[in-house]
């Protein structure tokens, strides 16, 4: 499959990135889970934890530049999980995501990864289609955990999303 094509530039993330993709990720967030989200999640998912959950992403996974050189996206990834893929408001609606999660698919398929897998907070319906789209197959939901960002956990239903990566 040929990459699409698209006005952006892909790099991994680097240090510089950080507080842009801490903005990006929070209005992210925030547009994908608060009219669901547990109000406690809600009022800790700060900027400043997001930067700071941010700080062992840089030197891996990929940020999306777009043309004026800013943050519009990124994927980042642990393993064979796509831990995190998220888009700036100004490039949802663009080619953005289905570029990103091609780039991000090979990058994992090239460190050896051929089976790959992704959770999906059950109400982000915008991103379900998306997976969905991009070939990405519905397990069902779990139950799991997540982190309230001050050190406790707070429930949560996600569904856990899979897709057999090409070998490179």
């Amino acid at each position: 499959m040929t990459a699409p094509l698209t006005p952006y530039t892909f790099r991994a993330i680097e240090a510089r990135d950080l507080p842009a993709l801490a903005l990006l990720w929070h209005e992210a967030w925030r547009a994908g889970h608060l009219a669901f989200a547990a109000p406690e999640l809600v009022d800790a998912r700060t900027p400043e934890l997001f930067l700071n959950r941010l700080k062992p992403f840089a030197g891996h996974g990929l940020v999306a530049l777009g043309h004026d050189g800013e943050p519009d996206g990124f994927a980042y990834w642990d393993g064979a999980e796509l831990d995190q893929f998220h888009l700036g408001q100004r490039a949802r609606g663009t080619g953005l995501a289905g570029a990103l999660m091609h780039r991000a698919e090979e990058a994992m398929a090239g460190e050896g990864i051929t089976s790959a897998h992704l959770f999906c907070a059950e109400g982000n319906a915008r991103a379900h289609r998306f997976y969905e789209k991009a070939g990405w197959r519905d397990q069902g939901v779990e139950a799991t955990k997540v982190s309230d960002g001050l050190g406790g956990w707070l429930p949560a239903a996600c569904h856990r999303f899979t897709k057999e990566l090409a070998r490179r």
